[in-house]
């Protein structure tokens, strides 16, 4: 059992949780002098070129001073949060486990402090970092945990570990989109060993694999939870562990937590073992996708203005509880043609908002709505309530907000099911880096105008309007092709 909880521990580094951006941002700014604050912002712009790999080390070594690092590493808050107990689950057993891209050692104490039978090596590049590290073992009391500077692949780790943890660590780019798709219409992956190979060296997750490979005892296992929710990173980094000899010995599974407010799904988290024998679980190469980002949310006056130039039919009304009764609300669903239906939530004088989705889940919809409404402590604001539904209000115009908008991969199911569709123009290209694109303008059943635009790296985007604005579409495709 640990000695404290995790939110204990965090405390103990000086880390704070913070429910939104502004309040982290006020709180950074009272406590970071303006000399601080200039040279983290300087730091973070010069590592955001992802191929300078010394300034990436930079900036982690300024962070790790006293005075910045619990500034900075509070913005994980949630992430150190939830992952620091899924990992510890993943401990039990051991006897030597190897904390590799430790940082600051954050986890690594806290699995020490969980497991003071287990002896814990960690190891990072950031020589600052390992040293603030082995500060705070010190100062925790944890004799079973030492940390020591060490830069993969360039530099061997030591072996012999029963378990490696990983986090964030492998993939040598954040944005590196990974694995392409054979075609622009399609998730699918094609088995090309030449473009596994090729892409892994450019990624950087070959070698880093090899590296902590060769530092697992024979019956070792890894626990890795790297930034492959995107299918291309994620099937790239399956497939590499996979031509390494590695199975997984549990169903991998994505993490979700908060950052500052903000909702991350990341992950998977993987178990794997180095023993073709190890395990049957067979590891997913489908798109994981939530039905909730194929809704299109709008509120306030925007919601007004697209509800008003919705062809409806098949309208119900009725009040969605006592709460919304008592204020003179109710909620309305209905459908329209281009197999789209809508839900739309009025409180006068308080909130008016609208969902628009595919047909399909227009009972999910509902639910949403009702459980929005219901959910949270009476005395909650009704409008507090609806923000978890509508978290963000409408940026464009109302004369230039959509009917439906979808950036998610499901944009692609609510293109191949619009009725009748007809084509007006459309291009498909290859861009500077490789991928496939293909941009569609066209028209369909109930007076819709539509744009398509979808490439080889699982990026889909669907914009719908009226015929009355149907000239906005028309620039946007010519835009998209690079036309005027």
């Amino acid at each position: 059992m640990p000695k404290w909880s995790i939110e204990q521990h965090l405390a103990q580094w000086g880390l704070r949780p913070f429910d939104e951006e502004e309040a982290y941002d006020v709180w950074q700014r009272q406590t970071l002098s303006g000399h601080h604050l200039l040279g983290l912002q300087q730091a973070a712009q010069r590592r955001s070129d992802e191929s300078d790999a010394r300034a990436d080390r930079d900036f982690y070594d300024l962070v790790a001073s006293p005075d910045i690092l619990p500034i900075v590493y509070s913005q994980r808050y949630g992430y150190y949060q939830t992952l620091g107990p899924a990992i510890a689950k993943c401990l039990e057993g051991a006897h030597r486990v190897m904390d590799v891209g430790c940082g600051v050692g954050i986890l690594t104490t806290w699995y020490a402090a969980c497991f003071p039978d287990i002896t814990f090596l960690g190891v990072d590049r950031s020589l600052k970092s390992i040293e603030a590290a082995r500060q705070v073992a010190h100062s925790l009391h944890l004799p079973n945990v030492s940390f020591e500077p060490c830069e993969i692949p360039q530099q061997a780790i030591p072996g012999g570990f029963e378990t490696i943890v990983s986090t964030q660590t492998l993939f040598q780019s954040e944005s590196d989109p990974g694995l392409p798709s054979r075609h622009w219409s399609t998730f699918e992956r094609d088995h090309d060993d030449r473009q596994q190979r090729s892409l892994e060296t450019r990624t950087g997750i070959g070698p880093r694999l090899d590296c902590l490979s060769q530092g697992l005892a024979r019956s070792g296992r890894l626990v890795l939870f790297e930034k492959a929710f995107h299918l291309g990173r994620r099937l790239l980094f399956q497939r590499a562990l996979g031509a390494r000899g590695f199975g997984a010995v549990e169903d991998p599974r994505l993490l979700i937590y908060s950052e500052l407010g903000e909702t991350v799904e990341e992950g998977p988290l993987y178990v794997m073992k180095k023993d073709s024998t190890a395990s049957a679980v067979a590891l997913d190469e489908t798109i994981k996708h939530d039905p909730r980002q194929d809704l299109y949310y709008c509120q306030g006056h925007p919601a007004d203005v697209v509800y008003a130039m919705l062809p409806k039919s098949e309208v119900r009304s009725e009040a969605v509880s006592e709460q919304v009764r008592k204020q003179g609300g109710y909620d309305e669903t209905g459908r329209m043609a281009g197999g789209l239906a809508y839900v739309r939530l009025v409180v006068p004088g308080i909130f008016s908002g609208l969902i628009v989705g595919l047909r399909e889940f227009q009972s999910l919809m509902v639910e949403m709505v009702q459980h929005a409404v219901q959910q949270g402590q009476p005395e909650e604001p009704l409008e507090r309530r609806l923000k978890r539904v509508w978290t963000e209000p409408e940026s464009d115009p109302p004369d230039q907000t959509p009917l439906y908008e979808n950036h998610a991969p499901g944009a692609q199911q609510v293109w191949r099911q619009l009725p009748d569709r007809i084509v007006l123009r459309q291009k498909t290209d290859e861009e500077a880096d490789g991928r496939q694109r293909h941009v569609e303008y066209g028209y369909c059943d109930g007076n819709f105008h539509y744009l398509y635009w979808a490439n080889t790296f699982d990026q889909r985007q669907i914009v719908i309007m009226d015929q009355a604005r149907r000239a906005l579409l028309e620039t946007y495709f010519a835009e998209s092709i690079g036309e005027g």
